[in-house]
Formats: structure tokens, sequence, C-alpha cells
């Protein structure tokens, strides 16, 4: 998921922010220096090491109400002819501080995501799993911390009652989404809780959709619903949930920070216990 203008994880040392937003025929973004406001720092992104420098000065909405300065703190840069239409690695530095590096970054430019499987993990892939959680935090500029600890990863792998999917392209997990007693389903009333996370890469696909209608189908053998919980700027997030069949029942906030998100739900079918199934896996073209 995308870093929002003001958010912690697009804090840089040196007190310069920025963020690698999105790649594909544009590669989008933002850096500033709080210090200096009205300072446009240049931006140099690499195509498979290729550079193209750019100035962050566009104007942007969203920065100026988020508190960056007058807003003009964006950049956008057109891929070129040379790598248009095919798979490439995405990086960004900042000329002027050679040793910060934007959150978000690296990234990989994905035309045709291809062959994805989508399966449960096995509980003697907690390592690999963990590790992909992990990085994904690191992206993100969360920190590994943001991750769940591996204890807990293979406690909830080693559990019956709970379903852990991953999507994996060349080998790779590119995302995960899991399912079982959890925030925000309140215990004793035969909800389940849904988590769901796609690597920025393999985001817009439809990759998302498909992840989540495999686990309501392992769900429907152990509950009679299933809840999630949305950030409320998450339009795209909130805008597929609804299309698969969500209601909106109203805020929930976080238990530890209090921070407020949306509560959505979805009810299910009855169908022959999941435990018949031990695996859960297909094989997508997307």
């Amino acid at each position: 998921m995308h870093a929002r203008p003001g958010e912690p994880e697009g804090l840089l040392q040196g007190g310069a922010e920025g963020y690698l937003e999105g790649v594909g025929e544009m590669v989008t973004g933002w850096a500033w220096l709080p210090a200096h406001p009205g300072r446009r720092l240049r931006v140099t992104v690499l195509f498979d090491g290729h550079p193209v420098t750019t100035a962050a000065d566009r104007h942007r909405d969203d920065l100026k109400a988020a508190g960056k300065g007058d807003g003009r703190c964006g950049f956008a840069v057109v891929v070129p002819d040379a790598f248009a239409g095919r798979e490439h690695k995405v990086d960004v530095r900042l000329p002027d501080f050679p040793d910060l590096r934007l959150r978000g970054a690296p990234r990989t430019a994905i035309p045709s995501l291809g062959l994805v499987i989508l399966r449960r993990v096995p509980p003697g892939e907690a390592i690999r799993l963990h590790a992909f959680l992990a990085g994904l935090a690191g992206l993100h500029g969360a920190g590994k911390a943001a991750a769940p600890d591996m204890a807990a990863v293979e406690a909830w792998l080693a559990a019956p009652d709970r379903c852990w999917l991953t999507a994996e392209r060349d080998g790779a997990i590119v995302g995960h989404c899991r399912v079982g007693p959890d925030w925000p389903a309140e215990p004793g009333e035969g909800a389940l809780a849904l988590g769901i996370e796609l690597h920025p890469d393999v985001q817009g696909f439809g990759l998302g959709r498909h992840l989540m209608q495999a686990a309501h189908r392992w769900a429907a053998g152990w509950c009679v619903r299933v809840e999630l919980a949305v950030l409320p700027h998450n339009d795209r997030a909130r805008r597929l949930y609804r299309t698969l069949g969500y209601a909106d029942l109203g805020t929930v906030r976080l238990p530890v920070t209090g921070e407020p998100h949306r509560h959505m739900a979805i009810a299910l079918p009855a169908m022959v216990p999941a435990a018949r199934w031990p695996f859960v896996g297909c094989v997508l073209v997307v």
C-alpha cells in the first residue's frame, strides 16, 4: 500500500521526506526538506540503472493539505521509450543527498503480471513468510518491528482454525491474505477477521480480489461472516471490498493506537467444513 503524504514512513535521514509512489507509464512520488520548504530537491529516477533527473517541484493539493509547504514537492517522470512495455527496475536517488533513500523504493515496473500461484502457507515456510512481511514493512519505511514476529507467524500457521494464503510470482511472494480469530472480529460472534496486503509492484491487476475470494472459500467452512478494518482514506481498497459484497458497519478503532478504521463485513454461505480441504491453491494468469 502506498504511503500518504505526511505519514511517518516518508521521513528520511537528514530531515528530508519523500516517497516513491507509483511506477508504470509514469514514475511518481514526492520529496522535500521541512527545514527549507521553498527548496526544490533534485530527483534522479533510475530505470534499470539508467538515470533521468528532474525536480520535485510539481504542485499537488494533497501535499499542501498534508502540510508540505506550498505543495510544490511532487515529481513525475515519463518512462523512457527504451523501457516502456517491458519489466524493469525503478529506483530513486536525491543527488544533493546521495546517502539518502526514498521510502517505497526500489520497485519493479510490471506491465503484465503473468503466472501467479495462490497457495496456503504450510507451517514449514514460516521463515519465508516472515521475511516477506518484514521486507514489505521496510519498503514502506515502518521498519521490521512493524511486521509480526517469528513466533506469532509460526503460531498462526500451526493453528487449525485459521488460514494464511500467499500469492507467488516467479517463485517470490508478492502478496498475502490471512483469515482467523483477530481484531476487529469479536470472539463468540461467529466471525473471523481478514487481513490482506500486496506488494505495490503487483497492485492494480486484480490479484487482491482473487486472494480474498480464495480466503472466503476457506472461511466458509469455519464461520458465518468475515470482517476487516480499513483506513478511511484507502479508497481503492474500500471500493474492492464493496464490489465483493462487504457492508460498512461504521467506525472501529485500532486497540493499540486508537486510530479510526472503517469496519466492514461480508456474510458467507454455509459450506462443507474447510478442514476437509487441507490445501487451498490455484494458478492464475493475469
